[in-house]
């Protein structure tokens, strides 16, 4: 008995494993935004590429307060505390830096293909 549940037990596990059809990328959601966390006074990843129409979400794991700020303006999110969040939907193609109003040294970049 317990061989037949073993055998079942990983003969499941391995279906489940083909059933990812694709590897985990830092920033990319497979349903949803995709996500920069800020924690260590970083943008992590530093830098995630999306397709026009999609959307970034920031998300604040640190105590102190950060923004994500556009360079050129497109974008500015709220001042964020720690488990705040702030999303932005990118419509046209180009590179986008931005930086935190608080901390000038942290400095992320989104690619819009």
């Amino acid at each position: 008995m317990k061989s037949l549940l073993l055998s079942a037990a990983l003969a499941i596990g391995l279906i489940g494993v083909g059933l990812s059809t694709q590897p985990a990328v830092a920033g990319l959601s497979a349903s949803g935004p995709h996500i920069v966390k800020i924690q260590d006074f970083a943008y992590s990843p530093a830098s995630v590429t999306v397709e026009a129409g999609q959307t970034v979400e920031w998300i604040n794991e640190d105590a102190a307060t950060h923004t994500a700020t556009a360079h050129d303006g497109t974008f500015r999110s709220p001042n964020l505390t720690k488990g705040e969040r702030f999303s932005h939907t990118f419509a046209k193609p180009g590179t986008y830096t931005y930086y935190c109003t608080f901390h000038r040294g942290m400095r992320g970049t989104v690619v819009v293909k």
